[in-house]
């Protein structure tokens, strides 16, 4: 298996919309939560009204099963229409 990954997922939302993707991640957050290999998946609002959600898997493995699992699909599906530009995704491993 493959070393743990952090992630940072930096989402747009319409500031018109803001509310509905505030709520749309939060819907998300247990399932996500829940899913094998999560280790964090904590949402913030950012000063410039951007999301962003801040990310620990235990492999690369096991990102690779959450970005087709049903959980963020609850995502996706609650956020379309909401974005006003495609989310920035940083995947990174520890120095360490």
């Amino acid at each position: 298996m493959s070393e743990p990954v952090a992630v940072s997922a930096r989402l747009f939302p319409d500031p018109a919309h803001l509310d509905a993707a505030v709520a749309s991640v939060l819907a998300a957050v247990g399932g996500v939560r829940a899913e094998e290999g999560c280790e964090q998946y904590d949402p913030h609002l950012a000063d410039d009204g951007s999301l962003l959600i801040v990310e620990r898997w235990s492999s690369r493995e096991a990102l690779a099963a959450h970005d087709t699992g049903s959980a963020v699909q609850v995502l996706r599906d609650g956020l379309e229409g909401l974005m006003i530009a495609p989310a920035q995704v940083t995947v990174a491993v520890a120095l360490d």
